[in-house]
């Protein structure tokens, strides 16, 4: 039975292309630990997400690059926390794509903004350059409410990226210099949560 069961999910992965990015039972299966986290700050629940304590500041580097992929994944912030107009909704996470070297503590790259207030926005990190893009509160309406689940899909072809938040795109930016590298989460201040992470390279 346990061996039809595995044939079945491998046949499921192979149809629709996408390859799991979640750990089974430690991270460093899939990512390698950056930045001043240490090894500790990173765990898999029991229910099989990757946790983070969000402090101090670092990030999970996948370790593979990628190109021309969609990226699927989920991310919420532990409750507790009342976010207030004045902060914009101020616990902060996110997503760097195309990731190179570290350079002062983040990788050079572009962050799709896991923060609570602005999420939705695309922007280049530590000399990342991509044109068209938005930052900032870009997303005011139907926001679920903080601790329940957000869902991104990014795609990035040739150097166009585009974000979708919750089934609806809300960004988009071309020329993305780098055009490749690492997929990295980013842990910034919060305690929270990922699930769900899978991607699928495109030719």
């Amino acid at each position: 039975m346990k061996t039809l069961l595995l044939c079945f999910a491998i046949a499921l992965q192979a149809k629709d292309g996408f390859v799991s990015l979640m750990p089974k039972h430690d991270v460093a299966e899939q990512w390698t630990i950056e930045g001043k986290t240490p090894a500790d700050a990173w765990y898999v629940t029991r229910s099989g997400e990757i946790g983070v304590t969000g402090q101090p500041n670092g990030f999970l580097r996948s370790k593979k690059k990628y190109r021309n992929y969609i990226l699927r994944a989920e991310w919420r912030f532990q409750t507790g926390y009342t976010p207030r107009p004045e902060e914009d909704g101020w616990p902060n996470a996110g997503f760097f794509i195309h990731s190179q070297e570290t350079v002062d503590g983040w990788p050079r790259s572009f962050e799709v903004q896991g923060h609570f207030g602005e999420v939705g926005s695309l922007f280049g990190v530590r000399g990342g350059k991509i044109n068209g893009a938005k930052r900032g509160v870009i997303v005011k309406e139907n926001r679920p409410k903080f601790g329940d689940w957000d869902r991104y899909e990014i795609t990035s072809i040739d150097g166009k990226v585009t974000v979708k938040l919750n089934g609806v795109v809300v960004n988009e930016g071309t020329g993305a210099n780098p055009s490749e590298g690492n997929i990295c989460l980013q842990s910034e201040g919060w305690p929270l949560f990922y699930r769900n992470i899978e991607i699928k390279e495109l030719l």
